[in-house]
């Protein structure tokens, strides 16, 4: 999970869209979609994995180009996360501003989390770990906005999988502060250190995804989100 770093303009890291996906509702600025489970050959798909490549070789230098698969940030977790993208509502093109993935250990699938191979938690069991936290928007209410109902996805998404008391991420220390602002259950399971693979220093936490529920709209609320694949939640008017 990154935080947004002034190297490069926003404007310069979020695709443009080619998505009808504002048909549906003309006049709202906002949308976010689910990508659904594993890898896609999709328009949304592409441009969430395209923004991701922007972010982290462009702007924050957390990568470099020989880390990328066919020119784009694909990881050996993508098979086995789920994705949400959020599209900005913008003329000619909607533009790709945010997204986030839930990386699962679930079922047969025993690989270890990023956050516990990196730090050695000792995670035996299943769990999920949030990934990929980006959004790229200069007007601070809206990034805000956008944080949030990425968030709401995401704690709906893992409510489904049951995975409430194994919430992981690695993040870096603004973002920690940003996320206990937000008012999400944090626990920090290890203190900052520099991470190679992140070019940064870095520390994971615990996630509390009823506790983040209750203060990103209530718990009920955030369990009737419908966040399957191929959903769409709009939210915002277009500034005209």
């Amino acid at each position: 999970m990154g935080t947004n770093q002034a190297r490069v303009r926003n404007a310069d890291v979020t695709p443009q869209v080619r998505t009808n996906v504002f048909g549906q509702s003309p006049g709202s600025r906002f949308a976010v979609v689910g990508l659904g489970h594993g890898l896609h050959a999709n328009v949304h798909f592409t441009s969430y994995l395209e923004l991701r490549t922007q972010v982290y070789t462009a702007q924050t230098g957390m990568l470099g180009t020989d880390a990328l698969i066919g020119g784009l940030d694909i990881d050996e977790d993508d098979d086995r996360s789920t994705a949400f993208l959020v599209v900005e509502n913008r003329h000619p093109h909607p533009v790709a501003v945010a997204c986030v993935r839930v990386i699962g250990r679930l079922d047969s699938d025993r690989r270890p989390l990023p956050a516990d191979a990196l730090y050695a938690l000792g995670l035996d069991g299943e769990g999920v770990e949030v990934s990929r936290y980006i959004a790229r928007l200069d007007d601070p209410q809206a990034q805000s906005r956008v944080l949030v109902e990425m968030l709401r996805s995401t704690i709906a998404h893992i409510r489904q999988l049951g995975m409430d008391d194994h919430v992981y991420a690695v993040v870096e220390r603004p973002l920690e502060r940003v996320l206990r602002i937000m008012g999400v259950g944090v626990t920090r399971v290890a203190e900052p250190a520099w991470i190679d693979e992140y070019q940064g220093v870095n520390l994971a936490i615990r996630l509390d995804p009823i506790a983040s529920a209750h203060n990103l709209g209530g718990l009920r609320e955030i369990d009737e989100l419908d966040v399957s694949e191929g959903s769409v939640r709009f939210w915002g008017e277009v500034q005209l």
